[in-house]
């Protein structure tokens, strides 16, 4: 069984012993320091009958309300630092017979991921939370590095794991170790080698190779790329760049009403015969990816399928809600356009 849950997809505990009459599970949760010290949920059931004593238990609709998202930035620490408490959960799951002889207990990782139907459930996505690839940054020669501008990578590590960074163009190396067991986040990039990109490898204790990404610059001298944060299957914080041409646009929302003028017969025709109240605005936004590979299609449907997207560091929600996932083999040169509606009024009418 996976010691990791996915919880926007259901993870089933499955109590089926000989004998049992009833079953009960103990769901505790929790962010940070230790397990509480009672469970959270307690769940029971009969069984269904003397000849079939299976009883199934889904515990992901437990776990979501435990983990939230608000700043990618709150990642973004040193090499190997921990990822912000909230944007995970600890579970402990105690499986009993009959409601009172313990079976055992189980300790997860719970993150804000999915699988798909036809990976079958509780499917693990593993320890690493972000496909193996190449992936792209804004690099601008006239700023100096920033890690907010290329990301990290959250994962799932044990103590004597390494990370280990090297020049695209020098071949120059850089090698950490983590020295704590847990969930940790690594920059994408080394800040020495921001200029030329690096690739990044995890390796084991051992140092086999376990995982490998590239990240690689691009200059953008023309128009002025956009940074898009969202949480992707894994339940991760994720960032891409749109590097090509952006539109914005406004619509107004009002409610009209018919004036009467202040003084009849003489009315002054400045005042007009209708009014408005209420009076905000939405505001939205037409990106453009550039041109990119065919792989790029799973990153777009990740983009879609999230539910909490950061466009330039403001809160959206995506607008297109079709698109075609192109083939090189039918188009030669490929980029994808979508549109964001902002996720709040333009005018302040918070309460």
């Amino acid at each position: 069984m996976s010691n990791r849950i996915f919880s926007r997809s259901p993870f089933i505990i499955e109590v089926n012993e000989a004998l049992q009459t009833s079953s009960k599970i103990e769901v505790f949760l929790w962010n940070s320091g230790s397990v509480p010290s009672s469970p959270q949920y307690t769940l029971s059931k009969a069984i269904p009958s003397s000849t079939n004593l299976q009883t199934l238990y889904n515990v992901s609709p437990l776990i979501r309300e435990y983990i939230k998202f608000i700043n990618p930035s709150l990642n973004y620490n040193s090499v190997g630092g921990t990822v912000n408490s909230e944007a995970f959960c600890n579970v402990q799951i105690k499986r009993y017979k009959n409601t009172s002889t313990l079976l055992d207990t189980t300790t997860y990782y719970a993150f804000d991921g999915y699988s798909e139907y036809v990976q079958g459930y509780n499917y693990d996505r593993g320890k690493y939370l972000l496909d193996e690839g190449t992936y792209y940054y804004y690099y601008d020669d006239s700023s100096t590095y920033d890690v907010t501008k290329v990301g990290d990578i959250t994962l799932e590590v044990t103590s004597g794991e390494k990370v280990k960074y090297t020049n695209l163009v020098s071949g120059v190396t850089s090698t950490f170790t983590f020295a704590v067991t847990g969930v940790k986040t690594v920059h994408r990039v080394n800040g020495t080698y921001w200029a030329n990109g690096n690739k990044l490898e995890i390796l084991n204790a051992s140092n086999v190779v376990l995982r490998t990404y590239y990240f690689r610059p691009i200059e953008e001298c023309k128009y002025t790329p956009l940074p898009i944060d969202f949480i992707n299957k894994y339940g991760a914080w994720q960032r891409e760049w749109f590097f090509k041409a952006s539109f914005d646009n406004i619509e107004i929302q009002n409610t009209e009403y018919n004036l009467m003028p202040d003084v009849l017969p003489g009315y002054s025709y400045r005042e007009g015969q209708t009014k408005t109240f209420n009076t905000n605005a939405k505001e939205s936004i037409r990106v453009n990816t550039g041109w990119v590979n065919e792989n790029f299609k799973n990153t777009i449907q990740e983009i879609m399928l999230s539910e909490r997207i950061l466009l330039n560091d403001l809160p959206v929600r995506l607008k297109t809600k079709s698109i075609e996932k192109f083939k090189s083999i039918n188009s030669k040169t490929i980029n994808y356009t979508l549109e964001f509606d902002y996720n709040y009024n333009t005018l302040n009418n918070v309460l």
